[in-house]
């Protein structure tokens, strides 16, 4: 007897080591599994999403070619609805179709903003010169505008000479502040397109033609779990029939930093 009870009790611990590794290795397998699991989830979102993008492109080149197509006209008749491979997409003006554009837009432009915001027509006149100084390649400041010298040493603002890459950019000129540029950045873009007056000429000569018109687009599918997916993007149009328009920019997400104490009137311009 005294010789059996060591080899029950190895044979013991034998039998926990084993149950001990199969509940390690059922753990690990698991977690693989789940691991597997996640990446075929994420996998299946990622083609959905491109699959989806796809549809969006395509959808956006269909309009694109009949507005070149047809003419102006088009415009007006959006929005519309494509089917791309049975998906339907609704396909319309982006909203930075009827924003200012802050790299085309003139003195006139500006200062019919800042005095529509409620600035003093001496305050937007400065402001006004200031943004054009900032953009323009030279370095001859305007009346109330303000080149580099202008600016205080050390000063992180400069102006750079260039058009702005974005709205947000805006602060970055003598007197913008952060408050003011947050009333004004609902208005503004730098993915504009041509302004609805100069679209809609109607002269028979110009009617339909699309030679330098720039149309801001916007492709939306809502899928059937009440999701929905969206992609804007700006059109440059020309006079090649082989060509008839580049997309020139994919616009992002509005910059919108909060803070405007000033109620901005609704809609796409100030009153």
């Amino acid at each position: 007897m005294s010789i059996a009870r060591p080899h029950n009790r190895q044979a013991g611990s034998a039998i926990i080591f084993v149950l001990w590794m199969s509940v390690l290795l059922a753990v690990i397998l698991a977690g693989a599994m789940a691991m597997t699991q996640t990446e075929l989830r994420l996998g299946a979102g990622r083609r959905t999403m491109l699959a989806e993008r796809e549809t969006l492109l395509s959808a956006l080149d269909l309009v694109a070619f009949d507005t070149a197509l047809v003419g102006r006209s088009y415009i007006a008749s959006l929005p519309r609805t494509v089917t791309v491979s049975g998906t339907p997409v609704r396909v319309s003006l982006a909203p930075a179709q009827t924003r200012l554009d802050i790299n085309m837009a003139n003195d006139e432009a500006w200062m019919a903003l800042f005095t529509g915001l409620g600035e003093p027509e001496i305050t937007a006149q400065r402001l006004t010169d200031q943004i054009l100084d900032w953009r323009d390649n030279d370095e001859l400041a305007r009346a109330r505008g303000a080149e580099r010298d202008d600016y205080p040493p050390g000063s992180r603002k400069r102006p750079e000479n260039r058009p702005f890459v974005s709205v947000a950019e805006l602060v970055q000129v003598l007197d913008m502040t952060p408050q003011r540029l947050a009333c004004l950045a609902p208005y503004l873009t730098v993915f504009g397109g041509t302004p609805e007056g100069e679209i809609e000429l109607t002269a028979e000569d110009v009617a339909s033609s699309m030679d330098g018109v720039r149309v801001a687009f916007q492709a939306d599918i809502v899928r059937p779990d009440g999701g929905a997916s969206s992609l804007a993007a700006l059109a440059l149009f020309g006079a090649n029939r082989n060509r008839p328009f580049d997309w020139v920019a994919f616009p992002v997400e509005m910059y919108n930093p909060g803070g405007c104490s000033t109620t901005a009137p609704a809609g796409g311009q100030p009153a």
